[in-house]
């Protein structure tokens, strides 16, 4: 499709928004506020050069020299499409629309939230810039008039939820988003927008990744106006009733959980045997946490661009050995078919380092310090390595590690194991009570990546929390007794004073 066919269709949509309007069930509606500040171009353009032609281009076409690393690409402002507004389907953002993606930024995007940087005054020149990249003069002809007015949300119960549960299935929001809404529907693969770059479908597990916000109010209103651009329609047509939107909403939101974070992976001590079953009991009542993870952007092939952002993992020992579990979102499930790369995820650890040695360098190791790697993939199963830096691996046999994984719903779920008192050559100590430092490593085969094109995590820790001794539940009792016979006996001792 050409440059032309897509601004035609753009304006075909924005033509017909008014039309929809009208044929629609009706949504509430109020004046458009006006914009507070006046135009300065002149200062729009020399702010828009210094702040965002990097991305966007210096004809906001989304082709600045930073476009072709970040994911997804920057918008396109010749085409007046927008996906974040508060307008109906089809029409343009208002003014205050504009200012507030500048302002707040897009989760889970490449654009930040510019009111760290740029004063208020700044960021409205910004919005009467980007304005005039507009070919088709939209922004002039039909400049969005009304904008649709939310009310004060409905109170969450537990039937709001299941009420929008089952919307969910009767409108088939699944078969793009999936059944556990990690984006992994049927029709989620080769899905593209409106420029012909691939998109895939959000993860409603992800709350901190909604473009658009992720409050309940944030999740009506993209239920309400659609994502113009995307495959993301607006539900006004297929759920007329604004009470039935709230209860999709407040489904979404239930899928949601927020990220735990933190230094260190406590490993929990159990007395019978580490479950093979990653859905088990004891791992769901496992402690987790979120370690977060970044592109791969210091050793060349650079990687700008990657799908995973978290890596969720948890942790169980034994007399035995020591297990942990990790878990990752992938709305595909890549086993190397189709010329791809296949998924993959690995451990990273000291080789051999004691407790309190200088790590290795965080990405495969160094000359003078090693890393011990795990790697497990859908297609070969796991494979143990050493490092002394990027591309000088030298492959070792398991020494007893052993790994299971399972894809389910969107998710992955790998278990590695070992024993816990055996440390084959080139492996990684491991006791009760000692830190060890673990970093991990995740590629997205869909994306792309393999090699050094990945998503990774630099050190943290990994903890086997020790037995608690019987001595610390037997210290409290013994100093409330001692406590209790202080008190006897300072009572007994004023008595006497008294009698005296």
């Amino acid at each position: 499709m050409t440059s032309i066919d897509l601004r035609l269709l753009a304006l075909a949509a924005c033509l017909a928004a008014p039309a929809f309007a009208a044929d629609a069930p009706k949504v509430k509606t109020g004046p458009v506020k006006p914009t507070p500040v006046a135009a300065d171009l002149e200062a729009g353009k020399r702010l828009y050069q210094r702040w965002c032609a990097q991305c966007h281009g210096d004809e906001g076409k989304g082709d600045g020299p930073a476009a072709d690393f970040v994911y997804p690409r920057p918008r396109d402002f010749t085409l007046a499409i927008y996906k974040v507004r508060t307008t109906l389907s089809g029409a343009l953002p208002t003014d205050h629309d504009l200012f507030n993606i500048i302002a707040k930024g897009l989760p889970g995007t490449s654009m930040p939230a510019w009111e760290k940087f740029i004063p208020e005054k700044d960021r409205w020149q910004l919005v009467h810039y980007v304005k005039t990249f507009d070919e088709l003069g939209l922004f002039k002809e039909e400049p969005a008039k009304e904008q649709v007015v939310i009310d004060a949300p409905p109170k969450v119960t537990s039937e709001l939820v299941a009420k929008g549960k089952a919307l969910y299935e009767q409108k088939k929001c699944w078969q793009c988003h999936g059944q556990g809404g990690r984006g992994d529907g049927p029709s989620a693969s080769g899905m593209k927008d409106e420029w012909g770059f691939p998109i895939r479908p959000v993860n409603f597990t992800k709350s901190w990744r909604f473009r658009a916000g992720d409050g309940l109010e944030d999740i009506y209103r993209t239920f309400t106006t659609g994502f113009n651009g995307t495959p993301m329609p607006s539900f006004v047509d297929a759920i007329p009733a604004a009470e039935d939107r709230w209860a999709l909403a407040a489904f979404v939101k239930s899928l949601a959980r927020p990220q735990k974070t933190g230094q260190v992976l406590k490993a929990g001590l159990v007395s019978g045997e580490i479950p093979a079953d990653a859905y088990a009991k004891a791992w769901e009542d496992a402690e987790f946490t979120d370690f977060p993870l970044a592109g791969q952007i210091i050793r060349e092939p650079r990687w700008f661009k990657p799908m995973h952002d978290v890596i969720t993992a948890r942790a169980l020992y034994n007399e035995r050995e020591i297990a942990i579990l990790l878990e990752w979102d992938d709305g595909t499930h890549n086993k190397g078919e189709g010329g791809k790369p296949f998924d993959q995820v690995a451990l990273q650890w000291p080789a051999g380092a004691p407790e309190g040695a200088e790590k290795p360098y965080f990405i495969h190791g160094d000359a003078k310090h090693g890393v011990e790697l795990w790697r497990w993939n859908p297609a070969q199963g796991l494979a143990r390595a050493t490092a002394n830096g990027a591309g000088k691996e030298k492959p070792l046999e398991a020494g007893g590690v052993v790994a299971q994984g399972s894809y389910r719903d969107g998710q992955y779920r790998v278990i590695l194991r070992r024993p816990l008192d055996k440390v084959s050559p080139g492996g990684t100590a491991i006791a009760p009570g000692q830190f060890v430092p673990v970093a991990f490593q995740l590629w997205d085969g869909d994306n792309g990546e393999e090699g050094m094109k990945m998503s990774l995590s630099t050190w943290y820790y990994l903890l086997p929390q020790p037995a608690t001794p019987l001595t610390a539940y037997l210290w409290p009792f013994g100093l409330g007794f001692l406590a209790l016979g202080g008190e006897v006996w300072l009572l007994r001792r004023m008595r006497r004073k008294e009698a005296a």
